[in-house]
C-alpha cells in the first residue's frame, strides 16, 4: 500500500495500529492508525480523517464554526 498525504508526499506505511482509544472531551472512541515515517507538518491534522469522523458521528457546522460528536445519546460540542 502507498499513501498520498495532504502535502502530496507519497509514503509507504510502516504498520497499522488497530483499535487505539482516543479521548475527545468526555468521550473515548476507538480508531485505527496507519503508521508512517515522514516529516510532519503541525498545520496538517491527521486524526480528523473521514473514518474517525464517521466513528464519532461528527456533525460539522462550518457557518457556526463548531463540530458536534456523538456517543450514543450523549453529545459533545467543540468550537
Amino acid at each position: 500500500m502507498t499513501l498520498a498525504l495532504a502535502n502530496r508526499a507519497i509514503c509507504t506505511p510502516a504498520g497499522i495500529a488497530r483499535d487505539v482509544f482516543i479521548p475527545v472531551g468526555k468521550f473515548t472512541f476507538p480508531a485505527d492508525f496507519v503508521i508512517v515515517d515522514y516529516d510532519s507538518d503541525p498545520r496538517v491534522p491527521l486524526t480528523l480523517g473521514r473514518p474517525f469522523l464517521r466513528t464519532v458521528h461528527a456533525l460539522i457546522d462550518v457557518h457556526g464554526e463548531e463540530m458536534i460528536l456523538h456517543d450514543g445519546d450523549e453529545r459533545l460540542t467543540l468550537n
